[in-house]
């Protein structure tokens, strides 16, 4: 399931997909001190997502 779920449109994989992604933080990134919530520069920019 993991493998599927880090599977890439071109058909790539990324064996182990790094939680959290620092080289595409944004610089308003404001995540610190939101628990598990990530802020909005970040779901912006597809660096988190939301859950549900």
């Amino acid at each position: 399931m993991a493998a599927v779920k880090s599977a890439t449109d071109d058909g790539t994989l990324d064996a182990f997909p790094s939680e959290d992604k620092d080289e595409t933080k944004p610089e308003d990134c404001d995540c610190e001190g939101l628990g598990d919530f990530p802020c909005w520069p970040c779901v912006r920019t597809g660096r988190k997502e939301l859950s549900n």
